[in-house]
């Protein structure tokens, strides 16, 4: 029986492994202009609006992480009522 769950806890560290390899790969090999045209895509289709440069947002610095927080949600409830 130890032997048999060295062999999972084996499978399991080489799987984990492996899915993290594989997940760097794919997240390296993919251009993000067609990353964010698959996003405006599936957002047009949910009917939402996206700001043209997502990483570029800048939070207010006055506010609290709360209100922060409101604001974004806030923001978010007048996209979907839009």
């Amino acid at each position: 029986m130890d032997k048999f769950e060295q062999q999972f806890e084996d499978l399991d560290v080489q799987s984990s492994y492996m899915e993290n390899a594989m997940g760097s790969t794919t997240a390296t090999a993919t251009p993000q202009d067609e990353v964010d045209l698959l996003m405006a895509k599936v957002a047009d289709e949910a009917g939402l609006e996206m700001n043209a440069n997502l990483t570029s947002a800048e939070t207010p610095k006055k506010l609290g992480a709360n209100e922060v927080e409101e604001d974004r949600l806030g923001e978010r409830l007048r996209a979907l009522r839009g």
